[in-house]
């Protein structure tokens, strides 16, 4: 279920608008096409906070938002905007981001958003695995984490890359406890360890077939410890 939260945006908001159909419409989305579960919904604090997840699927974005609180922004990619999927994205608020590169302006826009307040959700491997099991992550969850000095809520989801494939698969989100990372200005060899928990807790939450290129981690039982 939604969390109960309630927040007022502020002024001069960097994120596009949540249309008022959209938790309505996802609810529908998933119950009808999957056989939905969400695990965990109450490790989300209240917000600001960062929330992380893997993603093999477009219907990654309605079963991770489903359950999220009121407010929460997500990063999509600028390539959609303008193309016949962007109606599916404007239905949630969203930063529109250059994928694969340093998107300053993004990456700010981003920050503004934790410190307005809202929760704010990101896939740190930048795009869609093709593998469906984890891709190399990107330090862009690090970098926005680290400077807007906020808690990281992991997820994991999987079954989304069987949805129309097969007749209703099962679809489990999983929300990990939260946890937070040195704050500062992190850069280099530190973004990339940054970004190693990141997504060794991410994979903690997955079923071992799913954990990819961060198979047999050693850091992800260190995260487990933290997160499950």
């Amino acid at each position: 279920m939604p969390t109960t939260h309630t927040w007022t945006r502020p002024a001069n908001w960097p994120a596009t608008h949540e249309s008022r159909w959209a938790r309505p419409l996802t609810r529908l989305l998933m119950r009808v096409l999957s056989r939905y579960e969400v695990l965990g919904a109450e490790n989300m604090p209240e917000p600001p906070f960062l929330l992380v997840s893997n993603h093999m699927s477009f219907f990654d974005i309605p079963a991770v938002h489903l359950p999220t609180p009121e407010g929460t922004v997500g990063m999509a990619a600028k390539k959609y905007k303008g193309s016949r999927l962007e109606p599916l994205f404007s239905l949630y608020s969203v930063i529109w981001v250059e994928q694969f590169s340093p998107d300053l302006s993004a990456l700010r826009d981003a920050i503004a958003v934790l410190k307005g307040g809202a929760a704010l959700a990101m896939a740190p491997e930048g795009t869609r695995s093709r593998s469906a099991q984890l891709i190399q992550g990107r330090a862009g969850a690090a970098f926005i984490a680290t400077r807007a000095d906020v808690l990281i809520v992991p997820v994991g989801v999987w079954g989304t890359e069987r949805v129309l494939k097969h007749p209703r698969p099962k679809v489990t989100v999983r929300y990990g406890k939260p946890f937070r990372l040195p704050t500062g200005r992190a850069k280099g060899a530190q973004l990339e360890e940054y970004t190693e928990r990141i997504m060794c807790a991410i994979a903690a939450l997955l079923p071992s077939r799913y954990h990819g290129y961060y198979a047999d981690h050693p850091r992800i039982e260190e995260m487990r410890a933290l997160v499950c």
